[in-house]
């Protein structure tokens, strides 16, 4: 079971200007590109991930998975986006293992922020991809 990997899809992706990788993932090791199944919205200068192969119109979801280099660190990550574990229904996010698939077609299990709140009026980000949207 690889309980330190994470997939990120947003502002923690290395090419993503906010910062955000070069605080919280410096010192994880990136492992590979993956995708997921689901939908992307835009939130504000981040995104929302609503997890589901069922989902209607669900595509893929672009983003990348790291080993983490210790629990001190994912939760620092939890702090940053605003989550407990287990997330309370109020929160924005929620951190939960799912399945995700590499460029080579392996399916690693891994934490990922979902989203949790209503997507209504917000921006679907159809490419599935948050940097290039």
């Amino acid at each position: 079971m690889n309980s330190d990997l994470l997939f990120v899809y947003g502002t923690l992706r290395r090419a993503c200007p906010t910062g955000a990788h070069q605080k919280f993932l410096a010192d994880a090791e990136f492992i590979v590109n993956a995708q997921v199944r689901g939908k992307l919205y835009r939130v504000s200068y981040y995104p929302a991930l609503v997890l589901g192969e069922n989902v209607q119109g669900a595509q893929w979801i672009t983003g990348e998975v790291y080993k983490l280099a210790s629990a001190e660190q994912l939760h620092a990550l939890d702090a940053y986006e605003e989550c407990d574990f287990p997330a309370s229904p109020e929160q924005e996010y929620q951190r939960k293992r799912h399945e995700v698939i590499t460029a080579t077609g392996e399916k690693l299990q891994v934490w990922i922020y979902a989203y949790q709140h209503p997507i209504t009026n917000l921006p679907l980000i159809t490419s599935g991809d948050f940097l290039n949207p």
